[in-house]
């Protein structure tokens, strides 16, 4: 299991999310400081990463945390193979926000801790809460982004929207035609999470 991160570590990894927001440009950069200063901010700072401790980084802050790992996987695939295709602010966009869906809808978290000892004994320390609407996490991140009124081009909504690749039944139908932003964001997202695992 991960080691769970300091208060310290946390504050510090917001900050450098704080600080990579400042390199968006306008209009985006204004648009995700003011998601960001509401609800949504305080539940992805929060949040963790999964559900259960035999997943990945299940802890608070644990969404944060991966996401920035998630990004330092990008940036060397996407230097690698597809060097200066797209800005670094376009990398860093769908890397913070491709599990935008787990800080919950914007009102309500969509995990919330688990009240069962029994569950918790089990390493099931978070459930989905109810009062959250249900989406796929990736449609659920979509669906807050554009109620904050910040638009994707089709390669930043397939990023978000197939983050999960082919392991979920909604992502069937892309299979063999997902863009290369999508791709290595899949790939990326799988690194990172079998890293925090310690799989790899």
């Amino acid at each position: 299991m991960a080691k769970r991160p300091s208060n310290e570590q946390i504050v510090q990894n917001a900050e450098l999310i704080l600080s990579f927001i400042e390199t968006f440009p306008e209009p985006r950069k204004s648009q995700v400081e003011a998601m960001f200063k509401g609800k949504v901010g305080d539940f992805y700072f929060s949040a963790p990463a999964s559900s259960r401790e035999e997943y990945h980084y299940c802890f608070p802050g644990g969404l944060a945390a991966h996401s920035l790992n998630l990004l330092r996987n990008l940036n060397k695939l996407a230097k690698a193979m597809y060097p200066g295709r797209w800005p670094d602010h376009k990398l860093i966009f769908v890397a913070l926000f491709h599990d935008l869906g787990k800080a919950g809808d914007g009102e309500s978290e969509h995990y919330i801790p688990n009240p069962s000892d029994w569950h918790r004994s089990k390493g099931m320390l978070y459930e989905i809460n109810k009062k959250c609407v249900y989406m796929p996490t990736s449609e659920l991140g979509l669906f807050v982004l554009q109620k904050h009124g910040i638009a994707l081009d089709h390669e930043e909504y397939l990023a978000i929207r197939l983050n999960d690749g082919q392991y979920v039944p909604e992502n069937k139908g892309y299979s063999m035609k997902e863009p290369e932003l999508a791709l290595l964001v899949h790939w990326a997202d799988m690194a990172a999470t079998k890293m925090e695992k310690g799989d790899a």
